[in-house]
């Protein structure tokens, strides 16, 4: 291995361990993260780097992970009952919830909140805005489960074909 190909796996590897813990985060893109670093590694090294069926693969499940992201706090507040209002408000309240100080406490509390103003407006009761609130938070802890676990994909992925 050169010095070039020790630097852009090491710069890929920092890239990755970035990415792996910002994927804990909801709404920020860690699983982007994680792909830009095969994506770097690709066009820094050409031939010398993983495939490009590799980058393709690794792309499709960077993007599952960032559709998870999203759609699982809406499934969480549907399968506790929500309306359709109250599933809005729990996606629109995380969001929201990111970019307000101290942002983790935002990021539990916002989708809560959407999912009872949401559920308010829909012309329902407190009691099941705070069920679809408790929905979009256990949606949302699945979702973290699952982008770092498409993020540890990417990574595996990315080492195996450079050791294959």
């Amino acid at each position: 291995m050169t010095w070039i190909e020790y630097t852009a796996l090491s710069i890929s590897s920092l890239i990755f361990l970035l990415g792996l813990a910002s994927s804990l985060l909801p709404v920020v893109p860690g699983s982007l993260i994680v792909w830009s670093g095969v994506i770097i590694h690709k066009l820094w090294l050409g031939d010398a780097s993983v495939s490009w069926k590799v980058v393709i693969i690794t792309g499709l499940i960077t993007l599952v992970a960032q559709a998870t992201d999203f759609l699982m706090s809406v499934w969480g507040a549907r399968k506790f009952g929500a309306s359709c209002k109250g599933a809005v408000g729990a996606l629109l309240g995380a969001f929201i919830g990111f970019f307000l100080p101290p942002p983790l406490l935002w990021l539990v509390l916002g989708p809560i909140i959407g999912a009872i103003i949401g559920e308010l407006c829909a012309g329902r009761t407190l009691q099941a805005g705070s069920k679809a609130g408790l929905g979009a938070i256990i949606g949302g802890i699945i979702a973290f489960a699952l982008k770092f676990g498409f993020s540890l994909l990417v990574v595996a992925l990315f080492y195996l074909d450079l050791v294959i």
